[in-house]
């Protein structure tokens, strides 16, 4: 911008002076600019006559940014925006323009540009959010960008980036804003994103496993899995996601997702069906009156797979569901270890963001879609998809789990106060 307008002003804002000195002069520097940089203030001045104006927010020695008051600049680039105060970025725009350019044919629009790492602070809800929603700003642009776009970043470098803990990846370097931090009262209390997602495939020795949820907004939920015995032990694999968005939230558009995903991997083996029970309710939509699980399954026979239902013929209390569960994940139950592939991103952010009810069960919140007015359960759904897998496949664990207090004695059955020793 200084190259193109003559005479302009910029401003470079970051959240205090030694990060000025220790991050972005150096980025600047790495430039070769060819005017004359100087020190206290940081101030550039190009070789047209244009100049930067290195800033430090600095809110703890200035809460009310009085140092920006009077300030002259066409426009600002707020670097790590999720660093400074949401009034900050309300101050540029105040300023942004103020700058007159005197006998300039071309003078430069009041612009402000930012950078930033995901987050889950106000940037998240002013700009990310918006965003996917369709709903930002006119005028106001996002360009999502991971590190690894960068085509000159050493191979080594990318490839040390893998040390990094999961929750720190999955920001930093996959770009992920929707993953988060346990903040307490997480239905699945035992799962852990450092211990628990990995990079797993599909084995093409071993069936495939689906489980369901049916729903329409925000999609229908749909996630693949494996059981794989290695020595004594199950593992519990999920290898992939499905859940069926906005057009393809129907029952049968649903299934084909699933159908033209199962011939993508070539597989050609039966099916095994799990999930919520209210799946398989009649309906009057359609002329036959079948429920979406019929449906949903006759659009993957189709395509010419065997499906052979698992569900149970009762629901379990879903908080004894979801203690069985977490007892898996923390290692209390010895019989299985569970692992959520890396590329399933939804379900990795739904397990984090399912909350619990005061009963134990999965507290589901509504919103409401600003387009449809539509209101709708926005978390839980890949959750119920997990744990209804679970339960129905290993059934008759979860029955000793439920019943480890309970000792034979004569006459009847003897519940016991102190903790069971047993494993599984």
């Amino acid at each position: 911008m200084c190259e193109v307008f003559p005479g302009s002003r910029w401003c470079v804002v970051r959240e205090n002076t030694d990060r000025l000195r220790t991050t972005t002069i150096p980025s600047f520097l790495k430039l070769a600019p060819r005017g004359k940089l100087k020190q206290n203030p940081y101030e550039y001045t190009h070789h047209n006559g244009s100049t930067i104006l290195f800033k430090g927010e600095n809110i703890q020695k200035d809460p009310d940014l009085d140092s920006f008051k009077g300030l002259e600049v066409n426009g600002f680039l707020l670097e790590e925006i999720n660093e400074c105060q949401q009034q900050t970025l309300y101050k540029c725009f105040e300023r942004a323009g103020s700058w007159i350019i005197t006998g300039a044919k071309y003078v430069p629009h009041p612009i402000i540009l930012a950078t930033c790492n995901p987050t889950n602070g106000w940037v998240k809800e002013l700009v990310y959010n918006p965003w996917r929603k369709g709903e930002l700003k006119e005028k106001w642009i996002y360009i999502p960008a991971k590190i690894t776009d960068n085509p000159h970043l050493p191979a080594e470098y990318v490839e040390s980036l893998k040390n990094l803990p999961r929750y720190e990846y999955e920001v930093f370097v996959e770009g992920n804003w929707d993953v988060q931090l346990k903040t307490g009262g997480e239905f699945l209390k035992g799962f852990e994103i450092d211990k628990h997602v990995k990079p797993v495939k599909y084995n093409s020795e071993s069936t495939i496993h689906i489980s369901i949820d049916s729903n329409v907004d925000p999609y229908i939920a749909v996630t693949c899995w494996q059981l794989l015995k290695v020595n004594d032990k199950w593992i519990i694999r999920q290898i992939n996601e499905l859940p069926a968005i906005d057009p393809y939230n129907t029952a049968r558009k649903a299934g084909e997702q699933v159908a033209n995903w199962l011939r993508s991997i070539g597989y050609n083996q039966r099916v095994f069906m799990y999930g919520d029970r209210s799946t398989k309710n009649r309906n009057n939509i359609d002329d036959d009156k079948r429920s979406f699980y019929q449906i949903f399954v006759d659009s993957i026979k189709k395509q010419g797979f065997v499906i052979e239902d698992k569900f149970l013929g009762h629901a379990p209390s879903v908080s004894l569901i979801g203690d069985f569960v977490n007892a898996i994940f923390d290692g209390t139950l010895t019989f299985s270890e569970i692992e959520i592939g890396e590329h399933c991103k939804k379900s990795i952010n739904d397990y984090i963001e399912t909350k619990q009810d005061k009963d134990g069960s999965i507290l589901k919140k509504r919103e409401t879609n600003p387009k449809t007015k539509v209101s709708f359960e926005p978390n839980g759904h890949l959750t119920d998809t997990l744990k209804d897998f679970i339960v129905q496949a290993f059934n008759k664990e979860f029955n000793q789990f439920v019943n480890r207090f309970k000792v034979l004695v004569p006459g009847g059955v003897k519940t016991v106060n102190q903790r069971s020793n047993i494993t599984f």
